[in-house]
């Protein structure tokens, strides 16, 4: 049950925090205020929260998800992962490491829950777990949570010219030859 009430909240303001980058972003034209909000609220808020979830309340995090609450090790590599890049990016932050460090904390971010996705899916057509709330909640939400945060990331990569963006020319060599 509390997992459930904190993944509630975890959605809604997830949703929010995208809303508002969007709005940054066409407001001011510029990735950068945009990506800071996608670190705060995607990969820190979302990764303490989750570890907070997985590790906790792992007994109600198994309940929700399906899992088998005997033996919470995996739901307790999770919540460490998400504690280890959600402190990663809030130290980002803090001591302002630039541009750079947020694209990559994003990036990573978005990737690890890309693999969640996945997962999740695996599972659903493997029908261990065939109820909508759970198709919607970690497979739908979370992969269009994964969209959003690689759009940003990347609208940053452009904006700031980091290769292998930083000229079309740059591009496609890199492309080509992989060098």
């Amino acid at each position: 049950m509390v997992a459930s009430i904190i993944a509630i909240i975890r959605y809604c303001i997830i949703g929010a925090g995208i809303a508002l980058a969007y709005y940054l972003y066409f407001r001011w034209s510029d990735a950068r205020p945009a990506l800071e909000v996608i670190l705060l609220i995607c990969v820190v808020f979302n990764g303490l929260i989750s570890f907070v979830s997985h590790v906790i309340f792992h007994k109600s995090d198994a309940a929700r998800l399906g899992l088998d609450s005997a033996s919470p090790g995996y739901q307790f590599e999770v919540g460490f992962a998400n504690l280890a890049m959600g402190l990663s990016a809030l130290a980002a932050f803090l001591f302002q490491w630039g541009m750079s460090a947020y694209i990559a904390l994003v990036l990573c971010y978005s990737l690890y829950i890309l693999q969640a996705v996945v997962f999740h899916f695996w599972r659903f057509i493997r029908r261990e777990r065939s109820d909508a709330g759970y198709l919607w909640g970690s497979v739908i939400f979370a992969a269009i949570y994964v969209a959003n945060m690689l759009f940003f990331a990347l609208a940053a990569i452009t904006q700031e010219r980091l290769a292998p963006f930083s000229s079309t020319a740059g591009f496609l060599h890199y492309i080509c030859f992989m060098v």
